[in-house]
């Protein structure tokens, strides 16, 4: 009589599943604390309402803006993960490599700010950059809403297609494109009188990084 030895399953998601429910639980508290605004947020494809109630530039420092902020990075972070599995540089259930992701997009947004914050400062442009960073990250919240789903979906589904993740991807760089757009069709008058310092942040601040970003991960992988 033989025996077959089954290799043991040592996959576990727990980690991610944790924090999933953390995330979620964001939203419903953020939708229970502030009903109105998060009414206006999620049609913020739809309608301008939400950019037009809240454009003070302290909304930036809300409790609404900070969560929203935090369901993206989550989202994010766990999109790029299980892309960066999906290429075999490691696994979906190690959670280390996840954190490491999160610090990284962590440092790169914070450091970007400030930076920002420091240039408007040198070139007297501070309420612009308030209210461009404002209205970027309320569209960028917007899309870790949308993703968080997805991506709930990508973890805990075996896809055997690989072109899902680039149709995925290429809806966020349409939406990111799509934010350009809208930013430049609302405030171009604003754009008008710093024309030249915009197309210097833009190509700096918006375009360089992430060049930087896919060279980076191009060059590792070969």
């Amino acid at each position: 009589m033989e025996i077959d030895f089954l290799d043991r399953n040592n996959f576990s998601l727990d980690w991610a599943t944790v924090l999933f429910t953390i995330t979620f639980a964001t939203i419903v508290i953020t939708r229970i604390t502030f009903p109105n605004r998060f009414e206006d947020f999620i049609k913020l494809a739809f309608s301008n309402k939400y950019l037009s109630t809240y454009r003070d530039s302290n909304n930036m420092k809300s409790g609404f803006t900070i969560s929203m902020f935090f369901v993206q990075m989550v989202s994010l972070s766990l999109f790029v993960h299980y892309i960066i599995s999906l290429a075999g540089f490691s696994n979906l259930n190690y959670s280390p490599t996840y954190l490491r992701i999160l610090s990284i997009l962590l440092f790169f947004v914070l450091v970007k700010y400030f930076v920002e914050k420091i240039i408007a400062v040198c070139f007297n442009m501070e309420e612009f950059a308030e209210q461009y960073n404002l209205v970027k990250v309320s569209y960028r919240s917007y899309l870790g809403l949308l993703l968080l789903p997805v991506v709930a979906i990508l973890f805990y589904n075996r896809f055997s297609f690989d072109y899902f993740i680039w149709v995925v991807s290429g809806v966020f760089v349409l939406f990111n494109t799509i934010l350009f757009i809208l930013l430049l069709k609302s405030y171009q008058k604003v754009f008008s009188q710093f024309l030249f310092y915009f197309i210097l942040y833009l190509c700096t601040f918006e375009i360089a990084p992430y060049v930087i970003l896919y060279n980076w991960f191009v060059f590792s992988k070969t």
